[in-house]
């Protein structure tokens, strides 16, 4: 029994250590990364600081195509794992249209903003089994507070419009305003080809035909 024990004691021991030792070892990659990456891109502050988060989080290692993972990445039963979730990370989010439109100062996708918001409300990102080993992975609440802030500020700039009110400026989905510029020339050409029949294929029925 004593045996058995002093068995189970060692294993345990040596499962810890290996856990320590590769977290140290990620905590350490993480850390040479941030810094190799920490470059200012963009002429706005905010942007910058956003980067830098996307950045320090190591978003990039499962949202971006081409993202550098650390030597282990290659190991049997690592490499399928880590396939398994940048193939699902980067199939449900693609971080460098973010980025992309962050560097050059434009804004990001809707669909875009609503991603990000949705996991920073339900924090639902970075996953459990992630922070474990990226000890600087985990969002503190500040953290969140300032993503969603950033979010607050990209729709009041791009998608809000001068007549929406202020408590749906930062809805997922803004109100459609009240009035549209409108283009006069555009409008009758639109008209003109609606009711045109040259648009079918064979050239018989226009779309006001059935549509109108």
């Amino acid at each position: 029994m004593k045996k058995i024990a002093t068995i189970t004691a060692s294993v345990i021991t040596a499962g810890v250590l290996c856990y320590l030792g590769l977290s140290g070892y990620i905590w350490y990659y993480d850390s040479q990364r941030i810094k190799k990456n920490d470059v200012r891109l963009s002429a706005v502050a905010e942007n910058n600081k956003v980067l830098s988060f996307f950045n320090e989080k190591g978003c990039d290692y499962c949202h971006t195509p081409s993202a550098e993972l650390p030597f282990y990445a290659a190991f049997p039963v690592a490499k399928q794992l880590m396939d398994y979730d940048v193939q699902l990370g980067y199939k449900s989010f693609n971080l460098q249209s973010v980025r992309t439109s962050l560097i050059d100062d434009k804004p990001v996708s809707q669909s875009g903003l609503n991603k990000i918001e949705w996991v920073m409300q339900h924090q639902t990102m970075p996953p459990t089994r992630y922070v474990a080993l990226h000890w600087a992975g985990g969002v503190s609440d500040s953290e969140r507070i300032e993503i969603l802030n950033w979010i607050k500020h990209q729709r009041e700039r791009y998608y809000a419009s001068a007549d929406t009110a202020a408590k749906h400026r930062n809805e997922p989905l803004q109100p459609i305003p009240k009035k549209l510029p409108v283009d006069e020339r555009k409008a009758a050409l639109g008209f003109r080809l609606y009711h045109d029949a040259r648009m079918s294929g064979d050239s018989t029925i226009s779309c006001a035909h059935c549509h109108a």
